[in-house]
């Protein structure tokens, strides 16, 4: 993908806080996607974002913001220029701190990234996973559909 996408899906939220809410403004949800049989443990702020159960959005890991897949220098970018962000409601940038593969013929990989400390595991297939190392930084990326 030329605006450096490294994954995309449509998510079906089926549960909310399965074991209550630890944190005031932190909901975990989770999901399962539409096309590639994925699983999605989220935590977000549920006050800047409210979600609930059965809503479904558009989730994106990017590499990058730039639209012209231009390496992101880590630094926010206050020129007001056109970026991916501009497409979707809420937006937050972390680090992946562990990819651990099923054992078996499965072919399954889990990816863990921290949003500053709000976290996810996304787990499926690992070719649909693929792009994503350990110890980089990604963009997640959400639009309710």
């Amino acid at each position: 993908m030329a605006d450096g996408r490294l994954f995309e899906d449509i998510f079906d939220v089926r549960q909310k806080d399965p074991d209550g809410r630890k944190f005031d403004r932190v909901s975990r949800l989770i999901c399962s996607s539409e096309n590639y049989e994925m699983e999605l443990i989220l935590d977000i702020h549920i006050d800047l974002y409210p979600v609930d159960v059965h809503d479904r959005f558009t989730f994106v890991l990017a590499r990058t913001l730039s639209l012209t897949n231009a390496p992101d220098t880590g630094l926010y970018d206050q020129s007001k220029q056109p970026s991916l962000a501009d497409k979707f409601e809420y937006v937050m940038h972390g680090k992946v701190y562990r990819c651990e593969e099923d054992s078996g013929p499965s072919q399954r990989l889990a990816v863990y990234v921290s949003f500053g400390g709000l976290l996810m595991r996304l787990r499926g297939d690992a070719r649909n996973l693929q792009g994503i190392d350990m110890d980089s930084y990604i963009y997640l990326l959400m639009r309710k559909v």
